[in-house]
């Protein structure tokens, strides 16, 4: 658990009269501040038509304000005060960010402020340029997508939103300009959709004061709202797409319980137990034991609304059917094996050393903090901790049996199989089907007799 001798320190809010929402988070032992804007825009808000207008209205912004009118002029003024502004779309939310001494977060504020109070909209040719370029190591020789999460995401999610590639289609792209951005610019970046933190040794009424002088006068804007992901109906599910690399990327995901579900806290330490060091279920199985692949490991991926659990690795494309098997052996022990003492005190361990961490650095407490607010939530890291010291073994058993499910699993290989191996692939999807199948029988029997 957190030291309670070195109490996790309360946030100060403050909502301006735009509607964005302001945060300072006091750390007076530190000796740097970070600044992080969060802005309720990304792939997520996207129809097909405006595929990624996000990303590419977030390349646009760095060229240039009515203050410094070109990407030099801007990226100058943000490295004399700071260690230079940083920015990345998600799907559910653009940050922009920068660390500094205590003394420059006004001057930061003021940059940002500027930036955001008057794009240019300047040079957005060349940006679709550098966006087309960014986007190639996505890509195989012929314009295919071949980037294992992007296809696993489109095909769990099938349309729009929550499955859709958050660099967009190139083709959209090329077609989008300065009214396109502008448009994008109008409906997003306003005071309802903005969350400002700053964390570090800065005075919390002071700094308020600042986001509000430099970010108060921002249009209020409508409130952004996210749409339900639509899931794949058909699952289990396989991708198979070809491609002639030295490696085959191998994926299994599921799509689960929100943030604020009960069984949240016990899925996360279940993720954790699968891959949280070299002595994980996972690294143990399938490489040290078993020496299929340099790394295997796990991502629990949280959205508004929804959470995604990834069990990912590479491997030589002749070794995919037995290391497929190994990743579904230690996929489905989860919901069946016990958890030793010893392995699960060390996972708690590491969780709370985690979050206690987190004190020391302030970028880090400011993204918490921020994001919580963003998305409407309450969680500290502190209650965290103790939502997480209060699970037990069987608690994490019984949620991954509830929820993570071998037929409700998307299968996504990118690589170059041969024939016996892609049928042997559809053979492992067939048996995961079985069950599935069964259990929608059962289901369907007892509403029949509840009836």
């Amino acid at each position: 658990m957190i030291d309670r001798d070195h109490a996790w320190p309360v946030p100060v809010r403050r909502t301006l009269d735009n509607g964005l929402r302001a945060l300072c988070v006091p750390l007076p032992h530190l000796h740097t501040a970070h600044v992080l804007l969060f802005v309720r825009v990304g792939s997520r808000f996207e129809a097909s038509e405006e595929s990624g207008l996000s990303h590419l209205l977030e390349h646009v912004l760095f060229r240039g304000c009515a203050a410094y009118p070109s990407t030099f002029e801007l990226n100058t003024a943000f490295e004399a005060c700071s260690s230079g502004l940083d920015a990345a779309t998600s799907r559910d939310f653009t940050t922009f960010d920068a660390s500094c001494t205590p003394k420059n977060v006004p001057r930061v504020l003021e940059l940002l402020g500027a930036m955001m109070s008057a794009p240019t909209f300047a040079d957005v040719e060349v940006e679709k340029q550098v966006i087309e370029e960014e986007l190639q190591d996505e890509l195989d020789s012929s314009g295919r997508d071949v980037d294992c999460d992007n296809l696993a995401k489109l095909a769990l999610f099938p349309g729009p939103g929550l499955g859709a590639k958050i660099g967009g289609r190139l083709r959209r792209i090329e077609r989008y300009d300065e009214d396109d951005c502008r448009r994008w610019f109008e409906r997003h970046y306003t005071g309802l959709n903005m969350v400002c933190a700053v964390a570090g040794p800065v005075d919390a009424e002071a700094t308020l004061d600042a986001i509000g002088a430099f970010l108060g006068g921002l249009p209020r804007g409508e409130a952004r709202s996210l749409a339900t992901p639509t899931m794949r109906a058909d699952l289990p599910a396989l991708e198979y797409v070809r491609h002639a690399g030295s490696q085959t990327d191998l994926q299994l995901a599921w799509a689960t319980v929100a943030e604020t579900h009960p069984d949240w806290p016990a899925l996360l330490f279940a993720q954790r137990v699968l891959d949280d060091g070299s002595c994980s279920r996972l690294r143990h199985r399938v490489v040290d034991q078993l020496g299929l692949a340099y790394h295997a490991g796990a991502e629990f991926e949280i959205y508004q609304g929804i959470s995604v659990l990834a069990i990912e690795t590479q491997t030589r494309h002749s070794m995919v059917i037995r290391t497929l098997d190994a990743l579904l052996e230690v996929a489905q022990a989860m919901g069946t094996d016990p958890i030793d003492d010893a392995e699960f005190e060390r996972v708690r361990s590491r969780i709370a050393f985690e979050l206690t961490s987190v004190r020391d650095a302030p970028g880090t407490a400011a993204y918490w903090f921020g994001l919580q607010d963003l998305h409407d939530g309450s969680d500290t890291p502190e209650e965290r901790a103790s939502r997480l010291a209060r699970v037990t073994q069987d608690e994490v058993r019984a949620a991954w049996a509830r929820h993570i499910l071998m037929g409700k699993v998307q299968l996504t290989v990118v690589g170059d199989l041969a024939p016996l191996d892609r049928a042997a692939l559809r053979r492992r999807l067939h048996r995961l089907r079985a069950p599935a199948r069964e259990g929608a029988i059962a289901a369907r029997a007892r509403a029949a007799t509840a009836g």
